[in-house]
């Protein structure tokens, strides 16, 4: 017994050991890049939505992450640091609901241009967000637009991809604070976790046109 507790017990470290440095990869090379701000905002042409619901998946509650992106967006476009929106997202989530459909009727509401808007329903997660911005709609450099913890793992993919990009920024939407959100923020360091094993081992890329 005294064995397999030393076992389990290493293998936790081990585990809070790579966590901690994928984590810190991701953070670091966010530094510089991400901003929550308006001021620090440099202008591109184009801005990286990334999707979600407008309701919670458990509880069917509304989901501040998507009204918050809203807000974040709709103060760029307004405050003339892009001069369109792409949404990128699943456009059959959680029961048949269109991400980007959603998010551009909630843009729309608010004053922004239909035609200032695109729609990108195939980013089923967002290291495909990020490879259609490039290969599918020819972005080179843009703004990305999601809460921090999204930002700075979106940066990295984007960045590390081997995509034909340059002076990526992102814009910090605000990050809500309730016990939904928490385990959000927690799950996030197991997605740093995986992204890097898709990065290492994943094939998406053949797949960005479908």
């Amino acid at each position: 017994m005294r064995w397999i507790a030393w076992g389990m017990g290493c293998s936790l470290v081990m585990m809070c050991a790579v966590m901690w440095v994928c984590n810190q990869m991701v953070v670091d090379n966010a530094e510089g890049k991400t901003w929550d701000e308006m001021d620090g905002v440099g202008y591109r042409e184009v801005g990286l939505l990334l999707g979600t619901t407008p309701q919670t998946r458990i509880g069917n509650r509304r989901n501040l992450f998507f009204l918050y992106r809203i807000d974040a967006a709709e103060e760029l476009y307004k405050a003339g640091k892009i001069g369109k929106i792409l949404i990128s997202g699943d456009e059959n989530s959680l029961d048949g609901i269109n991400e980007p459909e959603c998010m551009r009727d909630s843009l729309i509401a608010r004053g922004v241009p239909s035609e200032a808007i695109m729609l990108d329903g195939k980013g089923f997660r967002t290291i495909l967000s990020v490879i259609r911005a490039n290969q599918v709609y020819g972005l080179k450099s843009y703004t990305i637009i999601s809460q921090r913890f999204h930002n700075e793992r979106a940066l990295y993919q984007a960045e590390h991809l081997g995509l034909d990009v340059k002076d990526l920024q992102a814009f910090n939407a605000r990050s809500p604070f309730s016990e939904m959100a928490v385990m959000i923020y927690v799950r996030e360091y197991f997605a740093r976790v995986k992204m890097f094993w898709d990065l290492w081992t994943s094939d998406e890329t053949s797949d960005t046109h479908k």
